[in-house]
């Protein structure tokens, strides 16, 4: 059985966080610790690093892990380069790209202008043509979420990303963050978790944005044949509690 840790939104060394009561830097540390204590090596970071003075940090902590990273709308792939450039980036200026394992084909998209730029919208639908079950890496949810989040700061062209999701045909499971908050949905072919965020979170609140910072978290990917499970882990202060 394969085991992810997908984490998101740690937003390291910016004032907002911390002015609505998170220590980004201290749950990054205990983060970490427990997704090791859990005998997990494999780490999909899906965006918002935070302040590019913490980049050295963010990436020096995750040296003893397997793992990916996608940028979210605070990060640009020229401040992450210098600490995270692989090879299957060469050449682009933007970070996307795909690998397949068994019965699935992993696609991490790049939402960081808060869009699927046009060149990188023709590379996923190439992409997706395949007889592999998806599953789909990217900052901003693609199925409607009802919040508030979702009305000021959607993926501003979400709708052609999920046209192209369901003409493919194929199963798609979307992993995501952006919201600051747990939520699932199903739309048709496309299966989407939204997970919460490893700093403050935003409840679910369809008038207005309301944040607090009560408890942090991240998911668990567990992947076994064709079968996907997975389980949010949060920590209310006291420990992190698989949910």
């Amino acid at each position: 059985m394969k085991r992810i840790a997908q984490i998101t939104d740690i937003h390291l060394n910016e004032e907002w966080s911390v002015k609505h009561g998170s220590d980004p830097e201290t749950n990054w540390k205990l983060l970490l610790q427990d997704v090791g204590a859990r005998g997990i090596n494999d780490i999909i970071f899906t965006g918002d690093i935070g302040d590019a003075s913490g980049y050295e940090r963010f990436f020096g902590m995750l040296k003893d892990f397997d793992f990916t990273v996608i940028p979210g709308n605070h990060d640009t792939f020229a401040n992450i380069k210098p600490y995270y450039n692989p090879s299957y980036l060469t050449g682009r200026d933007e970070m996307y790209h795909s690998r397949e394992d068994g019965p699935f084909k992993y696609i991490f998209l790049d939402s960081s202008t808060d869009e699927i730029s046009p060149k990188q919208l023709e590379w996923l639908e190439n992409e997706l043509n395949t007889p592999l079950k998806i599953l789909l890496f990217i900052h901003h949810p693609i199925l409607r979420v009802i919040t508030a989040v979702d009305q000021k700061y959607p993926l501003l062209n979400r709708d052609a990303v999920r046209t192209a999701l369901f003409r493919s045909g194929r199963d798609v499971t979307v992993f995501c963050g952006h919201y600051h908050t747990d939520d699932f949905d199903k739309e048709a072919n496309i299966t989407q978790y939204v997970t919460p965020a490893a700093s403050v979170q935003m409840e679910k609140n369809p008038l207005e944005i309301i944040i607090h910072s009560r408890y942090y978290g991240y998911r668990i990917i567990e992947i076994e044949d064709e079968t996907i499970r997975t389980q949010v882990v949060l920590n209310h202060g006291s420990g992190f509690d698989v949910v």
